[in-house]
This record gives C-alpha cells, sequence and structure tokens, in this order.
C-alpha cells in the first residue's frame, strides 16, 4: 500500500510537475463560487460531481466539502500549460458526451457507473488518449489530500525537510504556522 507521501509524489510526477517544488499555500485556496476562474459554471459543476463520486462523504469532507474542483480551477490558471487546460476541458466535454444524457442528468447509479467504466478503460490499457483522465484523476487525488478538508494538520510548505520529526515536535511546527 501507498503512504500518503508516495501518494502526493506519484500525482505531482503524473501530471507534470516537480516533486521538489511543492505548491505555494496560495494555490491550497482555489477557486470559490459556482463559476470557475477558468471552467465555466456548468464545468465546475461537472466537476465537483467527478470529484464527490471519486471522493464522497464519510466521516470526513467529500471531494465537494474540501474544494477539490476549485482547487483543480485555481490551478489550471496560475499552474496549468495550455495544454493541460485543454486536455482537462476536454476530458470534461468526453465525461458529459458519454452517457445518453448529460452527466448531471443521469440518475447518481449511472453517473457513477459511467466514471467505473471511464476508469477502466483508461487504467486497464493506457492508451494515449486516456492520459487526460489518468491525469484529470490524480489532479483530483492531490488536490484532496492536501487539503484541509482531508487533514487539518497539513502544511501545504512546512520548510525543510527533516526525517527524525517526532510528532511532538511537527505538532508544534504546525501550530506555529497556523
Amino acid at each position: 500500500m501507498m503512504n500518503r507521501r508516495q501518494a502526493l509524489l506519484a500525482a505531482i510526477a503524473l501530471v507534470g510537475g516537480a516533486a521538489t517544488v511543492p505548491l505555494p499555500a496560495w494555490a491550497y485556496e482555489g477557486t470559490k463560487g459556482p463559476v470557475g476562474r477558468f471552467f465555466s459554471g456548468p464545468e465546475m459543476a461537472l466537476l465537483a460531481e467527478v470529484a464527490e463520486i471519486m471522493i464522497p462523504a464519510t466521516d470526513t469532507p467529500g471531494a465537494r466539502d474540501a474544494n477539490v474542483h476549485g482547487v483543480v480551477d485555481g490551478l489550471m490558471v496560475d499552474w496549468a500549460e495550455p495544454q493541460t487546460q485543454a486536455q482537462f476541458r476536454a476530458v470534461l466535454a468526453g465525461i458529459d458526451g458519454k452517457g445518453p444524457r448529460p452527466f448531471l442528468a443521469l440518475a447518481p447509479a449511472e453517473r457513477a457507473a459511467l466514471l467505473t467504466g471511464i476508469d477502466i478503460a483508461a487504467f486497464s490499457g493506457k492508451r494515449p488518449e486516456d492520459q487526460g483522465w489518468r491525469r484529470l484523476k490524480q489532479l483530483i487525488w492531490y488536490a484532496y489530500f492536501t487539503s484541509q478538508g482531508a487533514d487539518p494538520d497539513y502544511v501545504a510548505v512546512p520548510g525543510d525537510y527533516r526525517g527524525d520529526l517526532s510528532k511532538a515536535e511537527y505538532r508544534h511546527l504546525v501550530e506555529e504556522r497556523r
């Protein structure tokens, strides 16, 4: 099983980032509201629902409550290259056009089944045309697991690496930064 650090490094590498350069703290705020700075209102609603299906609310907040869609939207403006922006827009359009009706008009079970089919296809053969879904999925997971909702103690840029940090020292550093 992959630990949190390995998952984050893999996610960053998959979306083309450098694992040694973490995102600045402001990047985790993302866009607030129904219309994004990059994505349109309907695209934001679609992205929020896709992320929530992937990471539903349980005893911890789901992707929607953690504003994953807003973080992804903010990253499209502040971080993504034009080809990544176009790729993610195309992925959302593909999801919306894949079913018998627009994605948000489908019943919840149909939405989940559609995403499951996309996921199986994208990860089974690793076709180049499926790279967009794989990248978007990794970015959704990255945005969630680095959010305050997923881990209230997470510090986006905690400073220098110290492998010998005790739990008490870590908590002290977290409180110092708040």
